[in-house]
């Protein structure tokens, strides 16, 4: 793809970030997650907690022209909502955008990045050098249990 571009995200253009995220949840969520656990994640990625960290200007996102193909957020060296269309992954996105991501974390002077990964992403953050560092879980009001590791990555100062 060319042309793309990963600039922070304005309130403006909350919708679309909300919109792409709970798209990727319902679209990819469902082949690891049991129905409890994908309403859960829409819920707590719901669309004010996306306006929220959008104000805060934690909110980036990968543009081809104006079309919002990727987004992911960060604060305080803590990488989150890393989403990128379910019809666009595979495609080196998601990638791109974690690089610039830990870049702007670098820039910041902090050396690592942590993150709490979905089931579906854990290889992807697995194959650019996160680690996991524990695993957390919650009991889900149905009892069922969801569990989640939190990974992280040593980052290196070096020219971009």
């Amino acid at each position: 793809m060319n042309c793309l571009e990963s600039q922070r995200i304005s309130i403006e253009k909350v919708d679309a970030v909300y919109r792409l995220v709970q798209q990727t949840i319902t679209t990819v969520y469902p082949n690891y997650y049991f129905p409890e656990a994908v309403e859960f994640f829409c819920q707590i990625h719901n669309r004010g907690a996306i306006a929220k960290d959008i104000l805060e200007g934690a909110v980036y996102g990968l543009f081809q022209g104006k079309e919002l193909l990727a987004t992911g957020s960060y604060h305080n060296g803590h990488i989150a909502r890393l989403f990128v269309a379910p019809n666009l992954r595979g495609q080196g996105l998601g990638g791109r955008l974690l690089e610039d991501l830990e870049y702007r974390i670098i820039a910041q002077e902090q050396t690592k990045a942590v993150l709490d990964a979905s089931r579906p992403a854990e290889e992807f953050y697995r194959h650019r050098g996160y680690y996991i560092v524990r695993q957390k879980q919650m009991t889900m009001e149905s009892g069922a249990v969801l569990a989640w590791n939190v990974m992280e990555k040593q980052l290196s100062v070096s020219p971009r």
